[in-house]
C-alpha cells in the first residue's frame, strides 16, 4: 500500500482533482464527519472559515491511500485504514471527509482533514508524516495480508537504492491539462542528463526540447515546460543524487539564469 499527503491550502485544486469524474470512472463521496457540508466544494470552504480565525496558512491535510491494483479492500478495511492514519498524523477527531475514485477496477480513497483543533483554534504541527504514512502503510499491509511494501523513512527503512520519486497529485492533475505528463517528462529530462557532457550542453538540450533552465526563489535550478509549468530540476530526475546534481551543475551560477517568472513570461 502507498500512502501520501501532506498539509495543504489550495482548496480549489483539490476540489477539481477530487471531484473529477473524467478521470475516473467512478467518484463517491463516502463520508463528511463533523462538518455541516454536503459536497467537497462546501466542506474546503467551512474548513476555510474555521481557519480564519487562526494564523495557520495550510489549513487542511490531503492524504491519499492506494492499494496495489490486484488488491481490494472491505469498507471495514478502509475505515481501519482511515482511522488508523489519522491517529498516527495526531487528527484523531479532526473534522474530515473521504472521497472514494475507481478507474480500471482499481480503487484509492483520499481523505481531507482540518488540521485546526477546533477546541483550542490551533493547528496540529505535522511532523514526521512521511515516516508515519510509511508505518501505517507497513502495519496495515500486516494486519490486511496485504504485499509488504518498502519504506524508505524511519527506523524500519530498507537499506539500498531509494526508489524514484512519484510526481505529486498536483503536477500530475496540472500534466492531464497541459498534455505534459510528469513521469514522461521526468524519463525525457533523465536521458537527457545523462546524454550531456556537461551542464551547459544539458542547459542547451533542455532548450532545444522546449524547456528553459531557472533559476528558482527557494531552490537553485527550476525547469520551465512549454505549457509555462514550472518543475524542480532535482523532481524531473530520477536516479540522481542531490550532491551529483550539485556537482554536474557547478559551472553554473544560479544568477546567470533567468528567473521562473521570466522563463514563464518567454513561454507563454
Amino acid at each position: 500500500m502507498i500512502i501520501n499527503g501532506g498539509s495543504r491550502s489550495n482548496a480549489q485544486f483539490f476540489a477539481k482533482h477530487l471531484t473529477n469524474a473524467e478521470g475516473n470512472e467512478r467518484v463517491t463521496l463516502c463520508e463528511i464527519r463533523n462538518l455541516a457540508a454536503q459536497n467537497v466544494a462546501e466542506a474546503f470552504r467551512e474548513m476555510e472559515a474555521i481557519a480564519l480565525g487562526t494564523q495557520c496558512k495550510n489549513y487542511f491535510y490531503h492524504a491519499n491511500l492506494n492499494p496495489l491494483s490486484n488488491e481490494t479492500l472491505t469498507d471495514e478495511q478502509w475505515n481501519r485504514a482511515v482511522n488508523l492514519l489519522e491517529e498516527n498524523l495526531g487528527l484523531a477527531g479532526h473534522a474530515r471527509f473521504i472521497v472514494e475514485h475507481s478507474k480500471k477496477s482499481r480503487t484509492h480513497r483520499h481523505v481531507v482533514w482540518l488540521r485546526i483543533d477546533v477546541s483550542l483554534m490551533l493547528a496540529v504541527e505535522m511532523t514526521d508524516d512521511y515516516e508515519k504514512h510509511q508505518a501505517t502503510a507497513r502495519q496495515l499491509e500486516r494486519e490486511f495480508g496485504l504485499e509488504r511494501g518498502r519504506s524508505v523513512l524511519g527506523p524500519h527503512k530498507v537499506k539500498g537504492k531509494r526508489p524514484a520519486r512519484r510526481p505529486q497529485p498536483w503536477e500530475t492533475f496540472r500534466g492531464q491539462k497541459s498534455g505534459i505528463d510528469p513521469h514522461a517528462m521526468t524519463e525525457h529530462v533523465t536521458a537527457l542528463y545523462r546524454g550531456s557532457k556537461d551542464a551547459a550542453a544539458f542547459a542547451d538540450a533542455l532548450a532545444q526540447h522546449g524547456y528553459r533552465l531557472a533559476r528558482g526563489d527557494r531552490r537553485d535550478f527550476c525547469i520551465v515546460d512549454a505549457a509555462g509549468h514550472v518543475h524542480s530540476l532535482a523532481r524531473r530526475l530520477n536516479g540522481v543524487a542531490a550532491d551529483r546534481l550539485a556537482q554536474f551543475m557547478g559551472d553554473v551560477q544560479p544568477e546567470s539564469l533567468p528567473t521562473v517568472a521570466d522563463a514563464r513570461r518567454n513561454e507563454l
